[in-house]
């Protein structure tokens, strides 16, 4: 096969559409795969049904050291428990490097480092506490709970696998502060909007009629 013929049939594979769905959501679907019940899941992860119930309903998510172990009992990719097909989490498991973990705080101040964020600014920017930041860093939090860890992906655009030290941080093109900007404007209303697009000298935007 000449490499042009190999390049339209790399060209003409069919892309896989990904589809990402919540830890509990994951849950029940491999529970319902193995046709267990809440109580039977409960025991293969060392856990309570009524934390499964928690899980399941999403009303609580489990810490990453958790998360982890549970993807061990299950025979699962931590990924695939965290959203990715299973197809994409294997294949992301595969090239993961193996190396020693560093602890979540470590990361969390090369990051915050590295993004010229102060402890006042980190505040500002992630939504967290100042005690929050703090227990962090002088507590030295080796692992982050996993509702912490997807609230500072989402406000530091970060990706979560630098929070597992499954990545290596790759400081952004934009400043931590111009995608706070971003993520602000993306919550105005439309008054502010055209606020911000004016002072930009952008066109406004119309509000759209129902």
């Amino acid at each position: 096969m000449s490499m042009e013929e190999e390049k339209q049939t790399f060209e003409n594979m069919p892309v896989e559409e990904v589809h990402y769905t919540t830890f509990g959501e994951r849950l029940r679907e491999i529970r319902d795969e193995k046709g267990w019940s809440q109580s039977d899941l409960a025991k293969k992860l060392g856990t309570t049904k009524q934390m499964i119930s928690c899980y399941e309903l999403n009303q609580r998510s489990p810490r990453i050291e958790l998360v982890r172990k549970y993807a061990k009992a299950l025979e699962k990719p931590v990924d695939y428990l965290l959203g990715d097909t299973e197809a994409e989490a294997i294949t992301k498991t595969f090239w993961t490097r193996k190396k020693k973990k560093k602890p979540f705080y470590k990361i969390f101040m090369d990051v915050t480092d590295e993004r010229g964020l102060n402890i006042p600014e980190t505040v500002r920017v992630t939504g967290l506490t100042d005690r929050q930041v703090r227990t962090i860093i002088t507590r030295e939090m080796k692992v982050a709970p996993l509702d912490l860890a997807l609230q500072l992906s989402e406000t530091l655009n970060v990706p979560l696998a630098v929070w597992l030290d499954e990545e290596e941080y790759t400081p952004p093109e934009v400043s931590a502060e111009a995608y706070e900007v971003a993520r602000a404007y993306d919550k105005a209303d439309l008054r502010d909007r055209n606020m911000a697009r004016f002072a930009l000298k952008l066109e406004l935007l119309e509000e759209v009629k129902k």
